[in-house]
C-alpha cells in the first residue's frame, strides 16, 4: 500500500522540515483542484449568462431590478467621479475672491492640490453617496416606466421619459446638492455635513435646501431629454444586434450626456450660485433669488461668456459619469432581472 509523503514524514518526528514540506505539496494539490473547479463553473456560469441573456431583449416590468441597478450605478458614478464635480462647481462660483480665481480645469485642479491637499477633492461626497442611490432608484424606474408605456422605440417617448425621470431625481437630488456645494466652495466654513445642513436650516430655513429646484428643473429637464433621446438612438444605431456590450453603452451614454451636459452649462451656472451663495447678507438683506436674478448677476458681473464658466470640466465630467453610470446600470439590471 502507497504510504503519502505527509504520513512518511511524520514517522520520523525529528524530520519537521520534511514533514513541512510534504504538507505544502498537499496543500498545493487541493488549491490548485479547488481553483481548477473554480474556474470550470464560473466559465460555464458567464457562458450560459451570455447564451441566455440577449439584454435589450429582458422585461421592462421589474421595476426592483430597475431601482437596484440604478442606486448602484448612481453610487459608482458620482463617486469616482466626485473630483472632477468638485472642480466644477469651484470654477462656476463667481464670488471666488480674485487671488484665486480658477481659469482652467489643470490650474484648478494644482492650485486645489497644492493649496488645500487631496483630501479637498473629496469634502462633502459623504452626503453625496447616501442621496444618489435613491435618487437614481427613482430616476431608472420612473424611466423605465414611462419608456415602456410610451413605446421602447418612440424617440419621443424616450424624450417625455427623461423630463418625468428628471422631475423625480431632482426632488430628491436638489438639497444633497445644496448642502454638497457649501462643502465645496472655497474656504467653506463649515465644519462636515451634519454642521453645515444644521447650520443652513437654522440660519436660512427649509427653503434654503431647495433655492435651486427652479434652476435644476430649467437644467435636467432639457438635458435629461436630450440625454436619454440620444442615447436610445445611439445605442439602436451601434448595436443593431441587441447583443450585450457595456463598451457600447459606456459610449452611447458618454457621447450623450456629454453633448446634453454642454448645452444646458448655462443653467448650471445659476444654480451652483444660488447653492454657494446664503439668502441674506450681514444685514440680512435678500442676495440672489431665483434663476431670473441669479442670471442677472451672473450678466452683470461676467457677461455672456460667465454663463459658460466651467463648461470644460462640466462635460469632461458628465462624458465618464454618464458612461459609467449607464454600463454600471445596463450590467445591474441584466443580472437583477434574471434573479
Amino acid at each position: 500500500m502507497a504510504v503519502s509523503p505527509v504520513k512518511m514524514a511524520k514517522e520520523d518526528p525529528s524530520n519537521d522540515q520534511s514533514i513541512r514540506a510534504a504538507s505544502a505539496v498537499s496543500s498545493h494539490d487541493a488549491a490548485s483542484s479547488l481553483m481548477t473547479v473554480a474556474n470550470h463553473r464560473l466559465g460555464d456560469f458567464v457562458e450560459r449568462f451570455y447564451a441566455d441573456c440577449e439584454y435589450e431583449d429582458l422585461p421592462t416590468e421589474n421595476k426592483w431590478a430597475h431601482a437596484g441597478a440604478g442606486a448602484l450605478a448612481g453610487m459608482s458614478e458620482h463617486c469616482v467621479m466626485y473630483p472632477f464635480d468638485f472642480v466644477k462647481t469651484r470654477m462656476m462660483s463667481i464670488y471666488t475672491p480674485p487671488e484665486v480665481r480658477y481659469r482652467s480645469m489643470m490650474g484648478t485642479f494644482r492650485s486645489i492640490r497644492s493649496q488645500e491637499g487631496l483630501l479637498k477633492f473629496f469634502r462633502g461626497i459623504g452626503v453625496v453617496f447616501a442621496g444618489s442611490g435613491p435618487a437614481h432608484a427613482l430616476y431608472f424606474t420612473t424611466y423605465e416606466y414611462n419608456k415602456s408605456l410610451l413605446g421602447s422605440d418612440n424617440p419621443i417617448g424616450h424624450l417625455l421619459a427623461g423630463v418625468s425621470a428628471s422631475l423625480v431625481h431632482d426632488m430628491t437630488m436638489t438639497p444633497i446638492d445644496a448642502v454638497k456645494q457649501r462643502m465645496q466652495k472655497y474656504k467653506s466654513q463649515y465644519r462636515n455635513l451634519r454642521h453645515c445642513a444644521g447650520e443652513m436650516l437654522r440660519t436660512e430655513g427649509i427653503g434654503s435646501f431647495y433655492r435651486s429646484f427652479g434652476a435644476q428643473i430649467a437644467m435636467n429637464a432639457p438635458q435629461q431629454a436630450i440625454h436619454f433621446m440620444l442615447y436610445e438612438q445611439l445605442k439602436r444605431r451601434l448595436n443593431p444586434s441587441n447583443e450585450y456590450s457595456p463598451g457600447i453603452h459606456f459610449c452611447c451614454g458618454a457621447i450623450a450626456g456629454g453633448a446634453a451636459a454642454w448645452f444646458t452649462t448655462p443653467f448650471d451656472v445659476c444654480k451652483t450660485l444660488l447653492n454657494t451663495q446664503p439668502t441674506v447678507d450681514e444685514k440680512g438683506r435678500q442676495v440672489i433669488r431665483g434663476i431670473r436674478n441669479a442670471s442677472r448677476t451672473i450678466y452683470e458681473r461676467e457677461g455672456l461668456a460667465g454663463f459658460m464658466r466651467g463648461s470644460i470640466p462640466r462635460s469632461i465630467y458628465v462624458m465618464p459619469s454618464t458612461g459609467i453610470c449607464w454600463a454600471v446600470y445596463e450590467g445591474f439590471k441584466s443580472v437583477l432581472v434574471k434573479w
